[in-house]
């Protein structure tokens, strides 16, 4: 779909952003609607399956940058300028996806602690 040509490492606008056109991106209420339309094509159901596993792996991943940025601060008193990038590609994802800020789970109480 995309050759070598077409993209440079590192892109001005964040690699996705390079590869991919904007696009609203489909609600849980169309990816039920596109399961139900396609009962039988396993393609359509893999699909949207991996859609919702990447919104639940996405919240998890939040949750624990959340963490690691919190014990970096503790640290340091500082902030590590590949988490706040991160914390800004998440937060622009997030609101992408339609995902509030109360839907990231919070990370396991022990997260935190640098020693058991």
């Amino acid at each position: 779909m995309f050759s070598d040509s077409e993209h440079c490492w590192p892109p001005d606008r964040g690699w996705l952003s390079a590869l991919l056109p904007d696009f609203t991106t489909p609600t849980t209420r169309q990816l039920r609607e596109l399961w139900r339309e396609y009962p039988d094509d396993e393609m359509v159901h893999n699909a949207c399956l991996e859609i919702e596993r990447m919104r639940q792996v996405f919240k998890e991943i939040e949750a624990y940058r959340v963490v690691v940025e919190r014990c970096w601060f503790q640290e340091t008193r500082a902030k590590l300028v590949g988490l706040e990038k991160m914390r800004t590609m998440i937060e622009g994802e997030r609101s992408r996806l339609g995902i509030s800020r109360d839907e990231i789970p919070s990370a396991p109480a022990d997260a935190g602690k640098r020693y058991p």
